[in-house]
């Protein structure tokens, strides 16, 4: 196969990535992400404790080591970081998990490497940990906070975790529970960016 074959749109997958169910969302000017102040609760459960409220990696880390070998052992499509890496947006991305879901512990730090590698700032992402359903702790704590609607409802989240890309403060699309192909690929398609494939 020719090494100069036209890039491979992405495009196509937008619609498997940001359903149409999901409604979407807009951002007051004044909403900014501040992932830096962690304002999050331990939840014991008979399941086992978790973390709820706003979220700083430092914390999800050091509550739960696992993560930091799940972000390093993913490799992301170097093609695709490339593409993205060359974009020059004011992105912000809300994430909507469960530190006690198995699907948030595993691509929760996936996405962290792929912010990495594309250069986006940490401070782009705002996590936002929401209780077990069935707590009602959980709910008791949202309460308490002041939280109304709740996060899953603030935001139309049903699976987690959600990843919710904003750019300007409009809702361009969402990554639902686990990616179409991958965080970079589905981010890729989400911003209507395309990558040439790296052919070996």
């Amino acid at each position: 196969m020719s090494r100069y074959a036209l890039a491979v749109p992405l495009l196509l997958i937008a619609a498997v990535v940001s359903p149409v169910a999901a409604p979407a969302t807009v951002l007051a000017a004044d909403e900014a992400p501040a992932p830096a102040i962690a304002d999050s609760a331990r939840i014991e459960h008979e399941k086992g404790p978790y973390l709820i409220g706003p979220l700083t990696r430092e914390a999800w880390s050091a509550f739960a080591p696992e993560l930091a070998p799940e972000a390093a052992s993913y490799q992301p499509s170097p093609d695709v970081v490339e593409a993205l890496a060359a974009q020059d947006r004011d992105l912000r991305v809300v994430c909507v998990l469960g530190t006690w879901c198995s699907d948030s512990r595993r691509e929760v730090p996936r996405f962290w490497k792929v912010m990495a590698a594309c250069g986006l700032a940490a401070e782009s992402l705002e996590m936002l940990a929401v209780g077990r359903a069935d707590d009602p702790a959980a709910k008791a704590w949202e309460e308490n906070r002041g939280i109304a609607p709740g996060y899953r409802a603030r935001y139309g989240v049903e699976l987690v975790p959600t990843f919710i890309v904003y750019e300007g403060g409009l809702e361009l699309g969402r990554i639902v529970e686990t990616p179409a192909v991958s965080h970079e690929a589905d981010l890729a398609a989400i911003l209507g960016v395309r990558a040439t494939p790296a052919w070996h």
